[in-house]
């Protein structure tokens, strides 16, 4: 048995996670960093796996232990948001995303470099997906590690070099469904287009069609994938820790709004534009920075708001003190997949007020708040009525609380993963 357990080796691409590993990191990381973090860590207690993790290097360790993860520091590789080793030695501590013309640039360069690869090829080029291509250097890592399995989470850059590693060198990779997005006909139907981060359609193809295992968070991440892949996926819930409790202010009065400051999917002005037009409830804003132009306007016009509270960086480790400190949890997005938030706040018992996402239709017909179409003022009257109607209040409450205990709890999750991973390490050739 135990010489079972060493040979299921898994890697997990992830490289904004750091922060949740080591508190003292004081970079960026969003819900997808929290999923996969939780569930690296639990795998690995419970002792079934080998558990590595491929983050960023912030000059950390090239290896290192912690909790029960070896985590592998991703040197010499640029990712959006981490500074350089060469920016670090200049004291530069943090960066922003790439802003839009940044990621134009540089989609105007991969596609000179591609003109350029195909008249002659690099000696590194170890493959290519059309016009993207994979150098030994950028997958190197992998064959450092040497896993059975490697998951990524979301549909990127990584998640298509992954695949092509895995189709090289025989291993088994695994897509994480993140975003709804992830999975949109749209990749296969124009496959020469790019996303706005300059991703070529191509890629999210090819990572999708190279997938020894889909996971998807929900059926309409099955749905979409069945229908416009023709792949099957295994649904596994997003896992939350309720073991750990921190306590709950019967008091609560706060709306709160937990998000990047990113207009294109979080839209934290309209959690501003709805703290306005409700002078008598106090709002606050937990707004990780991801667009600086962004984040410079929605931190002005909130200076202008005394009902409303903006506070940048929580460390992973205090951000269920203000779900338990707050009344209501708003959620302003155009999409997500599973947004770990809606978890944290059903955790204590808060309900939540949605402009338009609702995953798992856990508000519509679980019964854990309020979605309401895209229309804000549906939004703002329930904001309201939920202030202040004591019955529905509790209803909402005790529903979400039920809800996560039943279908969300790490103990019933984490063994499905168990699970779908185990087959797929014995299956692979030692």
């Amino acid at each position: 048995m135990a010489g079972q357990t060493l040979a299921r080796k898994i890697c997990i691409t992830s490289p904004w996670n750091y922060p949740l590993f080591n508190p003292e990191n004081q970079t960026h990381f969003g819900g997808w960093e929290v999923r996969i973090g939780l569930i690296a860590k639990e795998l690995a207690r419970r002792g079934n796996f080998e558990v590595n993790l491929v983050v960023a290097d912030h000059g950390q360790p090239r290896i290192e232990q912690r909790d029960g993860v070896t985590l592998h520091a991703w040197v010499g590789r640029t990712i959006a948001g981490i500074p350089s080793a060469a920016e670090r030695a200049r004291g530069i501590v943090r960066a922003q995303m790439p802003s839009l013309p940044m990621r134009i640039r540089r989609k105007a360069l991969l596609s000179l470099e591609a003109v350029a690869w195909r008249i002659k090829p690099p000696a590194s080029l170890v493959g290519n997906i059309g016009a993207y291509f994979v150098l030994a250097d950028m997958i190197a890592i992998y064959d450092q590690v040497d896993a059975d399995v490697y998951l990524v989470p979301g549909n990127s850059q990584f998640s298509a070099e992954v695949a092509l590693y895995c189709q090289q060198r025989g291993k088994q990779y695994v897509f994480l469904a993140g975003s709804d997005m992830d999975y949109y006909p749209e990749y296969k139907l124009h496959p020469n287009r790019r996303d706005i981060q300059g991703v070529p359609f191509r890629l999210k193809v090819f990572s999708i069609e190279h997938a020894a295992l889909h996971l998807a968070q929900n059926e309409r991440q099955a749905q979409m994938l069945r229908e416009g892949y023709g792949r099957s996926a295994t649904i596994i819930k997003n896992p939350i820790d309720l073991d750990h409790v921190v306590p709950r202010n019967p008091a609560a009065r706060t709306i709160l709004w937990v998000g990047k400051s990113d207009e294109r999917i979080k839209r934290p002005s309209l959690a501003l534009k709805l703290a306005e037009q409700l002078p008598e409830y106090e709002f606050v804003l937990i707004m990780n920075m991801s667009i600086a132009k962004t984040h410079t306007a929605c931190l002005a016009w909130a200076r202008r708001l005394p009902n409303v509270t903006v506070i940048e960086r929580v460390p992973f480790a205090d951000i269920e003190n203000y779900f338990a400190d707050a009344r209501l949890h708003l959620n302003t997005s155009v999409f997500e997949g599973f947004p770990n938030t809606f978890l944290q706040a059903a955790k204590y018992g808060v309900p939540t007020v949605s402009l338009k996402v609702d995953p798992g239709a856990m508000l519509s017909e679980r019964g854990c708040g309020v979605v309401c179409g895209g229309d804000l003022a549906c939004v703002a009257r329930n904001l309201r009525e939920l202030m202040t109607d004591v019955t529905r209040y509790a209803r909402l409450s005790q529903t979400s609380l039920a809800y996560v205990r039943a279908v969300h709890d790490r103990n019933v999750i984490i063994p499905q993963y168990e699970r779908a991973l185990a087959t797929l390490c014995d299956a692979t050739p030692t």
